[in-house]
């Protein structure tokens, strides 16, 4: 996965598309497109997920950067237009968070390979990711989210948290109970600093 990093703003570029669920807890305050990834709707792939410590701003500026390079969702006439799908959510009280669209596209800019397993920021309210080495659905993935909350849990988060789970699409062999379960660890991991 690529991963991008500035002034408080998590991205996972997946440019050509990747399948992702999300499972949120409480009230979901600070997120952005987060019924695109109900298995009933039209798009079945994300470009990027934004994970920011503030406000949603930076989104603005992921967008833009993903669609000046034509990585999106295809609409208009003949298909010629994208709007790029970017789940975000914001873990609310931390300081330091990304302010602009600035942010958001410095951290397209500066993202590069990087083998990430889980991601999380927690304030006043949560957001994690976990990556997924697996070919999984749309529900699948939301199963794995539901599952990789169990890793805040865990690490003695208890605060309102959104979780996203994003599949690599190589298959791993791995039944979903077993990600699931790959993946709780994965996030208590990251936050308990392991």
């Amino acid at each position: 996965m690529l991963v991008g990093r500035s002034a408080g703003v998590v991205v996972v570029l997946a440019p050509a598309g990747a399948v992702a669920g999300v499972d949120v807890r409480g009230a979901p305050v600070g997120t952005r497109e987060l019924d695109l990834l109900d298995p009933s709707t039209l798009v079945e792939r994300v470009h990027a997920v934004v994970l920011a410590s503030g406000g949603l701003a930076p989104v603005d500026g992921v967008v833009r950067w993903l669609a000046a390079r034509g990585h999106g969702f295809p609409v208009g006439p003949r298909w010629h237009e994208v709007v790029p799908i970017v789940p975000a959510a914001a873990a609310l009280g931390l300081l330091g968070g990304g302010d602009g669209a600035d942010d958001g596209a410095a951290a397209c800019e500066a993202a590069a390979e990087e083998p990430v397993e889980a991601l999380a920021l927690v304030g006043e309210t949560a957001v994690g990711l976990v990556v997924v080495e697996a070919e999984l659905t749309r529900a699948q993935c939301r199963r794995v989210a539901i599952s990789a909350r169990d890793g805040f849990a865990r690490a003695g988060v208890d605060v309102p948290s959104t979780v996203f789970a994003v599949a690599t699409g190589v298959p791993a062999g791995a039944a979903p109970d077993e990600l699931g379960a790959r993946a709780a660890d994965a996030l208590e991991r990251v936050v308990l600093g392991a």
